[in-house]
């Protein structure tokens, strides 16, 4: 069933996605969307090269496994990951492995569903599961990690660890031959990793940007929501621009917003710097939302400075802690028009979102699916094949 097109951007014509209608995945309003084109997907793994090929699902995030899955033409090993009483984490797989090639996807995010986990609950299972591989003889183990945690851990501030470096040696040691990210909160930390387990780090981006571009939205401003995440911001304003590459006067501007703090998590002042934004439409770009604090004053400041709609995209919706409520109180208060997130960690359930926005109506949040570009960037690992035209610098 899967027969899309790849297309690099350089003359291919993406056939039409038949899957885009939105979809409300629950009664919180959250909306799965999909691009109108597969960008980043040119079907799943020829049939004559699944013998040595498998995949494996960790308990964090298995319905983006499942995606994943579909659009491989696969499906996962059979595993039993188990919680005993005492909270130690048992892994099996019970399919043989020897002479494989395997491919672990895990997210070290926490999960929900009847068990919910923790971050550190997702680390140690991926841990073992490469361990679990290894010793069963496979042939290589790719590591794919949609989301990487601790990865705002990633320098040393007084007598404090560099817990990101942390987390790539525990997973190294484990024995994978290759890592595979998704949108690290730094590019360093693929750094961490030594040569013999490589890290090849994965943006969403184009995915976002193809996404925002078809919704009418390639002229807007981009705004990064702090100092550091400019680079970021830089990145997916030329993603929209190489939509449109004969039409320089709608190319989109690009502002930055330097915020003081007065402690954790508490923003002073935030300070709007360039003027790219009065009258147009604005698309906040950062690597994840967490509590949803900065995103909100942002997107109030961006509203201030005369900003007609403000959107927002974040590759990684964590939405912690009172983000539903801000978010929610944001969207009635008509700072922020939509939130655009990706589908790379797991979703509070419908009834936690509901009661965390304290009666205000749901914030319109919308989930893009980058199940199609992790398939195809897994097949091309497989086939010995470059992923270096699924990032923006070759692009």
């Amino acid at each position: 069933p899967f027969h899309f097109l790849l297309s690099d951007l350089r003359g291919c014509v993406p056939l039409t996605n038949t899957s885009t209608m939105p979809r409300t995945i629950d009664s919180a309003g959250r909306t799965e969307v999909m691009t109108d084109k597969f960008y980043f997907y040119d079907g799943p793994l020829p049939t004559a090269n699944r013998s040595r090929f498998c995949l494996i699902g960790g308990t964090a995030h298995p319905d983006l496994c499942n995606k994943v899955a579909q659009y491989l033409g696969v499906a996962p090993l059979k595993t039993v990951i188990k919680i005993f009483a005492d909270t130690e984490t048992s892994v099996e797989v019970l399919e043989s492995v020897r002479g494989k090639d395997v491919y672990i996807l895990q997210a070290i995010a926490r999960s929900f569903g009847d068990v919910g986990h923790s971050v550190n609950d997702a680390l140690v299972e991926l841990v073992l599961l490469i361990a679990c591989l290894r010793r069963a003889s496979a042939r290589s183990i790719t590591a794919v990690i949609p989301y990487y945690g601790y990865a705002r851990q990633d320098r040393k501030t007084g007598r404090t660890p560099v817990s990101a470096a942390e987390v790539a040696s525990m997973i190294s040691n484990a024995g994978p031959d290759h890592v595979l990210t998704l949108d690290l909160h730094a590019t360093q930390i693929q750094g961490f990793f030594p040569p013999t387990a490589p890290c090849d780090n994965l943006t969403a981006t184009m995915v976002a940007a193809s996404y925002f571009v078809e919704q009418g939205l390639g002229s807007a401003a981009v705004v990064s929501p702090d100092a550091g995440g400019v680079p970021r911001a830089k990145e997916f304003r030329a993603s929209l621009a190489r939509f449109q590459p004969d039409d320089a006067e709608r190319l989109p501007g690009l502002s930055m917003l330097i915020k003081q703090r007065s402690g954790a998590s508490q923003i002073e002042r935030m300070d709007l710097v360039g003027n790219e934004i009065h009258g147009r439409d604005v698309i906040l770009v950062d690597d994840m939302v967490d509590t949803a604090g900065t995103l909100c004053v942002a997107a109030q400041r961006c509203k201030e400075g005369g900003a007609r709609r403000v959107f927002a995209f974040c590759t990684h919706g964590l939405l912690s802690g009172s983000a539903p409520l801000r978010l929610a109180k944001a969207c009635s208060e008509g700072f922020l028009d939509a939130l655009v997130v990706t589908d790379s960690v797991p979703q509070r359930p419908s009834a936690d979102w509901n009661g965390a926005c304290e009666g205000f109506k749901p914030p319109t949040v919308k989930i893009l699916s980058v199940a199609p570009m992790l398939a195809e960037s897994i097949k091309r690992l497989a086939l010995d094949d470059h992923i270096s035209t699924l990032s923006l610098s070759k692009l």
